[in-house]
């Protein structure tokens, strides 16, 4: 298995995909509204450095368009991000989603992990604040809150001293808040509240997981300091987000009752598919606490192949540093495809206990 290969990527005879983490409840009528509409502007190249949107999300933010920057995709902005600030060295969780890692190799920028550890479920801890403090000046630390494949979130006055002791060294600090809305906690752990007091602080988003529109491609990041999007901005080629993309955006953006509801629609799926997965204790061996559209696991080495064969697919996460064969990622979909999922882990339970 490719270390740098991702969910989403199966084949023809897969009916249920549990391998990405989207949306369950699919792109936002309001949003395919906006799409279709653009299309009649495609005649036209979009706006270079997609203005209006900008504008859109510094106006969430309480900033102005000087302080975002939008990218195809949150992908594009790490490797922007990495480029810009030339870091003396690139600091990592083990495990965490691995294009951080992969953006730092591909400009040469030597790479250190802090290694997260299985007894403690995966959790960031103190001593984290011990390794931060022997890096090296101008280094670049990427932290995935919730953690990608794990789930777990930072606690908030951890974060917020992570954030202090950064500043303090002269460390770049990028938080990846892709997955954030679907924990239902998002004011009290956001880094929104923060940013415009720290100027080392880089927060990433996409649209791509909450809005169910990962073949748009689109993401963006905040930053208070107007230098750091300056550098960032040179890193993007002209006309890098498309018309329908920037359109998508727009009108995600006023989808406020839709980013409630799957707030609460995650939460409950999340706990009836623990629920169950806790009944098929011959296959599932620990299921770790999370605060995203996914759960984390161990079961038996071989799982994925199981399901595959029904036409279920879910992420197995052997290739991830610090993780091994039956570690697993299952992404929370619909009630009616978690009762598929549930029902063939049952039907290879049963089938495992005769053996």
């Amino acid at each position: 298995m490719d270390f740098f290969e991702h969910g989403g990527r199966n084949g023809k005879n897969i009916r249920y995909d549990f391998s990405a983490n989207i949306n369950p409840l699919g792109l936002p009528e309001g949003v395919s509204e906006a799409l279709r509409e653009s299309l009649c502007q495609a005649v036209r190249y979009p706006e270079a450095e997609s203005l209006s949107l900008r504008e859109a999300i510094a106006g969430e933010w309480g900033t102005d368009a000087g302080g975002v920057v939008c990218t195809n995709g949150a992908s594009e902005l790490i490797y922007a991000a990495v480029r810009a600030l030339r870091p003396a060295a690139g600091l990592l969780l083990s495990p965490t989603f691995s294009e951080y890692e992969r953006a730092f190799l591909s400009v040469g920028c030597p790479v250190r992990y802090y290694p997260l550890k299985r007894e403690n479920g995966f959790a960031l801890d103190e001593d984290f604040l011990d390794f931060l403090e022997k890096q090296e000046t101008g280094s670049l630390l990427f932290l995935c809150n919730p953690n990608n494949p794990t789930g777990s979130c930072v606690e908030p006055s951890l974060m917020e001293r992570i954030l202090r002791l950064t500043a303090r060294r002269g460390l770049w600090l990028a938080v990846d808040e892709a997955f954030l809305a679907f924990s239902g906690e998002y004011g009290r752990r956001s880094m929104r509240r923060y940013y415009k007091e720290y100027e080392n602080l880089l927060v990433l988003n996409a649209f791509t997981k909450l809005y169910a529109m990962p073949g748009l491609r689109l993401g963006y990041g905040v930053c208070e300091s107007r230098e750091v999007i300056r550098r960032l901005l040179i890193q993007l080629p002209a006309w890098n987000v498309s018309v329908p993309a920037q359109a998508a955006g727009l009108a995600a953006l006023k989808e406020k009752e839709y980013v409630e509801k799957t707030a609460v629609y995650v939460a409950e799926e999340r706990e009836f598919l623990v629920a169950g997965l806790k009944k098929a204790p011959g296959l599932i061996r620990r299921i770790y606490p999370s605060m995203a559209n996914y759960i984390f696991l161990e079961a038996l080495p071989g799982l994925d192949r199981l399901l595959a064969d029904r036409g279920i697919a879910v992420r197995s996460c052997e290739n991830y540093r610090q993780l091994r064969a039956g570690d697993y990622r299952i992404a929370v979909r619909s009630r009616r495809e978690n009762e598929a999922l549930l029902q063939a882990i049952y039907e290879e339970e049963a089938a495992w206990q005769k053996i």
